[in-house]
């Protein structure tokens, strides 16, 4: 849908730095955590667990694969909130993450992501 389309490429780009990056993990792990602490206390793997399961969910519409490459995702993410517990580093990583696939996208270089 942007292979090549170099404007529709850096509108969103910028778009998916606001909404996924800076959004998603605002949401899925700095508001979900403090929330699943409530909850669960300090069991860790809960908060990584559901925290993932709500961040994949969303993504359903991308089929299977995008749904389990979301939660896989989700994980990592969780992981590394628990490890540092600085949401800035959060959102630099899930955005260059989503900068690689959309780099690949626009370069037509993501027929292993349908294949999965």
């Amino acid at each position: 849908m942007i292979e090549g389309n170099s404007a529709k490429y850096f509108k969103w780009l910028f778009n998916m730095w606001i909404s996924a990056a800076i959004g998603e993990e605002l949401l899925f792990r700095s508001f979900a955590f403090l929330q699943f602490r409530k909850i669960f206390g300090e069991k860790k793997i809960w908060l990584v667990l559901l925290s993932a399961v709500m961040f994949s969910l969303p993504h359903l519409y991308q089929g299977i694969s995008g749904l389990v490459m979301t939660f896989l995702f989700g994980l990592a993410f969780g992981f590394i909130y628990l490890k540092f517990n600085n949401i800035w580093i959060n959102v630099i990583i899930h955005g260059l993450v989503d900068t690689v696939f959309l780099t690949l996208s626009y370069y037509g270089m993501t027929d292993f992501y349908s294949g999965f």
